[in-house]
């Protein structure tokens, strides 16, 4: 837990991977915090919301987070609790804009502190923001993997390259689903805080906030409308593919059968079998199956079915 004064007074409480105790320390420190929302810090995850209590709002948000390790998006929980003079935010798993600015609060670096203005609004607003702000490197990273996918699929056809373009098909939708309620919520805080919080200068900021979610959604709508359309394009040439290799082998069926008629004709064992007996009987069946062999080819050939 980091614990950081600003010039205002305002006091900002940053929690880690919160447990049942941390909770519990938490209260102690605001005992108005209810425990209806104390709970909600804790495991499974909620859903991006906005709650007015008597003495704060009670805020959640879904940020995602890209493991370089495993290449994929995951979805973090980000609570906040905002009050007149405090503001609270616990963290489901590490968030390095969070924390970094933490402690450089907490060892003394001016500009820093200089970010966290002098109210809870403010406070709030440039730790939403700096969250915000770090969704648009994910962005570029999604389109790059993009590009990287459609130049691969003309190159691989194989089962590696169909595991990437799933794999950025399942990033591009756990940021949908994390950035999906950003809107609203930072809508409702805006018409909700005036009771309790002073928005004086603040709420266009708020409203920059909210351009940045509609900013991040368009690009989301493009990176989904355009794997798509790499994903059909890397179906179609796989069927294309296949397609090709089942008529290959139609054909080879083909060539293959009338030489095994052929051969099964002249194996009969009749008395009256024409050739059967002449000095060069083998060589004159040889010859005949190759012929019948190369004239199939040369009419699927012809008919441009090789």
């Amino acid at each position: 837990m980091q614990v950081v004064e600003n010039k205002g007074g305002i006091t900002w409480v940053n929690v880690f991977r919160p447990t049942t105790s941390a909770m519990q320390s938490l209260q102690k420190r605001f005992p108005f915090l209810l425990d209806i929302d104390l709970q909600d810090c804790l495991p499974p995850f909620q859903r991006p919301k906005l709650l007015e209590r008597k003495d704060y709002l009670f805020m959640v948000l879904i940020f995602p987070v890209y493991d370089s390790r495993t290449r994929t998006i995951m979805p973090v929980e980000v609570d906040f609790f905002v009050g007149p003079d405090f503001v609270v935010t616990s963290q489901a798993e590490k968030m390095p804009q969070l924390t970094k600015l933490a402690e450089e609060c907490l060892n003394g670096d001016k500009t820093a502190l200089n970010h966290l203005g002098r109210t809870s609004p403010e406070l709030l607003f440039h730790l939403t923001h700096e969250l915000m702000i770090s969704v648009f490197p994910l962005l570029t990273q999604l389109s790059n993997d993009i590009l990287l996918a459609e130049r691969e699929i003309f190159n691989e056809y194989g089962h590696e390259t169909a595991r990437k373009i799933l794999r950025i098909k399942s990033n591009i939708v756990q940021c949908r689903q994390s950035m999906q309620g950003h809107k609203t919520v930072l809508r409702k805080f805006i018409d909700r805080s005036g009771k309790l919080l002073d928005l004086r200068g603040m709420d266009l900021r708020f409203d920059d906030l909210i351009g940045h979610t509609k900013e991040i959604w368009d690009y989301l709508e493009n990176d989904k409308d355009t794997i798509e359309a790499v994903y059909d394009s890397h179906t179609s040439l796989i069927t294309h593919n296949a397609s090709q290799a089942s008529q290959r082998l139609a054909a080879l069926a083909l060539i293959i059968f009338p030489t095994t008629l052929v051969a099964a004709i002249f194996s009969m064992d009749v008395d009256s079998m024409p050739i059967r007996g002449h000095q060069y009987d083998f060589w004159i069946m040889l010859g005949f199956v190759l012929t019948t062999m190369a004239g199939t080819f040369t009419f699927l050939k012809w008919k441009r079915w090789l």
